[in-house]
């Protein structure tokens, strides 16, 4: 007994050395780069951005990672999501779907319903019809949700989500922008919790 727990102890000793190995290695060029054009994060001491597409299997899987890195973070390091907008029409319809619940302020109840809905469940969301009426179960209606999906209002935030997109030079998804100023994925990293100790890691950059 008291020689599988020393077993246990050890393996426990070994796992925590490599993280904090793992931690003490990171490298620019291997495990984060700097973003194309570094950005404010005014009023915010620190930020996380999390650059994603809801047509992306990877961004969906982040997701239960993502929450788990939502409990434990500092309570001074500001979070938001972010839609990629690259040069395709489906990237373009996705993020004003993101930003027209954002705006409606059902965002956090719909985001992951959302992703479970097109991921999980295969259901047939492919036109703003049928998007709409999805989100009635969150208390908007069919009729509010697309006047806000094609308003003005959403063209002007789609722009910025798309100039943000350049100037952090995503190339693809999901990809994390820390304080403005480093861009870090799983390509880089290699796994979901690598990820999350490189993000926490250049957090104190």
């Amino acid at each position: 007994m008291q020689r599988r727990q020393f077993f246990k102890l050890s393996v426990l000793a070994l796992s925590l050395g490599l993280t904090n190995k793992a931690l003490a290695s990171i490298e620019l060029g291997k495990h984060y780069k700097n973003v194309l054009e570094p950005q404010p994060i005014t009023p915010h001491k620190k930020q996380v951005v999390e650059v994603f597409y809801y047509g992306c299997s990877h961004c969906y899987q982040l997701e239960p990672s993502l929450h788990e890195w939502l409990k434990t973070k500092p309570k001074d390091v500001h979070f938001e999501r972010l839609p990629a907008v690259l040069n395709n029409p489906n990237w373009v319809f996705m993020a004003k779907v993101f930003l027209t619940a954002q705006e409606l302020g059902i965002i956090e109840k719909s985001h992951l319903a959302f992703f479970h809905a097109l991921h999980r469940d295969k259901q047939p969301l492919f036109n703003i019809e049928a998007i709409a009426q999805f989100h009635t179960q969150f208390g908007v209606t069919s009729k509010l949700f697309i006047n806000t999906f094609n308003s003005f209002k959403i063209d002007q935030q789609l722009r910025r989500a798309q100039r943000l997109t350049q100037a952090y030079g995503i190339e693809g998804v999901p990809s994390l922008i820390v304080n403005g100023k480093y861009l870090t994925d799983l390509p880089m990293t290699g796994g979901h919790d690598p990820l999350w100790l490189t993000v926490n890691q250049l957090l104190d950059k």
